[in-house]
């Protein structure tokens, strides 16, 4: 391949399609290790109990572009 003094952003969309539609891991599948089994399962605990506080503090937060004056 050629040296380029500058980037082509059309010959890097062209490149990006070419890959786009591989199909497959780049590697086969292998077991968790036990760390990585904790570690997956203990996100998912994070997540599961942390999703009731997100719903309290959205509720609470102000909408988007909203701003709430202290009243202090």
């Amino acid at each position: 391949m050629a040296h380029r003094l500058r980037p082509s952003r059309e010959r890097a969309l062209r490149q990006i399609e070419r890959h786009a539609f591989e199909v497959g891991p780049a590697f086969p599948a292998s077991r968790l290790t036990s760390v990585e089994q904790q570690l997956l399962d203990g996100t998912a605990t994070v997540v599961t109990d942390i999703e009731p506080v997100a719903t309290i503090l959205h509720q609470v937060a102000p909408a988007a572009g909203e701003y709430r004056l202290s009243t202090r």
